[in-house]
């Protein structure tokens, strides 16, 4: 079984592509432990130290990561996967199924998209580049009702521009149609480092990747 694995705009979340199908349809996001329980393969995933969101689409497996960088966490989550389906245990337990779970982030791809895009607008004052490039926007969630939760960070802790940062975010999500309610958390974990750039910004400031 040979799993591919394909990066996000979030440094946070990776996908992983086990080349068959996951789910039959729907997009079902599970958020801790406790929502594992409807899946055997979350079970597994969750499992894994350092792992803090798993979420299952058609034929992706999504990770939300906290701490750990994933070449240290790749492992452990490609063996979990290939144990699953060696298995030939379900995804989903019979009694579970994607329509009985909150609408996830998959499913409100479009609205994070516009978000994401707007974000954009927000450029650091430091390094003059916008933060979602810069990989300083960890995660947009958004929940019903037009609750949406965006987790960033700056460039170091007490950057005399967090407050700056932040409500320039909020107002910029605010603006988005549908959006009803923004709240934003500052984090600094994991910390933040040249190397979470998406490619145009590492183009833009002469970084390269190293090889190996």
């Amino acid at each position: 079984m040979f799993i591919q694995t394909e990066a996000t705009s979030d440094p946070a979340r990776l996908k992983f592509l086990p080349g068959c199908e996951v789910l039959a349809h729907g997009t079902i996001d599970l958020r801790d432990k406790t929502e594992a329980a409807t899946s055997p393969l979350a079970e597994r995933l969750f499992a894994i130290p350092g792992v803090a969101g798993v979420s299952f689409s058609k034929d992706t497996i999504t990770i939300t990561k906290v701490g750990d960088d994933w070449q240290h966490l790749k492992p452990g989550i490609l063996g979990a996967i290939m144990e699953h389906f060696r298995s030939g245990a379900p995804v989903l337990r019979a009694e579970a199924k994607a329509d009985d779970h909150p609408p996830s982030a998959g499913e409100h791809g479009d609205t994070v998209n516009r978000i994401r895009e707007a974000l954009r607008r927000v450029i650091d004052p430091e390094l003059g580049y916008n933060i979602v490039d810069l990989g300083l926007v960890y995660d947009v969630a958004v929940e019903e009702g037009g609750v949406v939760r965006i987790t960033m960070t700056t460039t170091t802790p007490g950057c005399p521009a967090t407050n700056y940062l932040k409500g320039g975010a909020g107002e910029a999500a605010s603006s988005v149609q549908g959006v009803e309610f923004v709240d934003v958390r500052i984090t600094y974990e994991p910390r933040w480092a040249p190397e979470m750039m998406g490619a145009e910004a590492k183009a833009h400031f002469g970084i390269t990747d190293g090889g190996g």
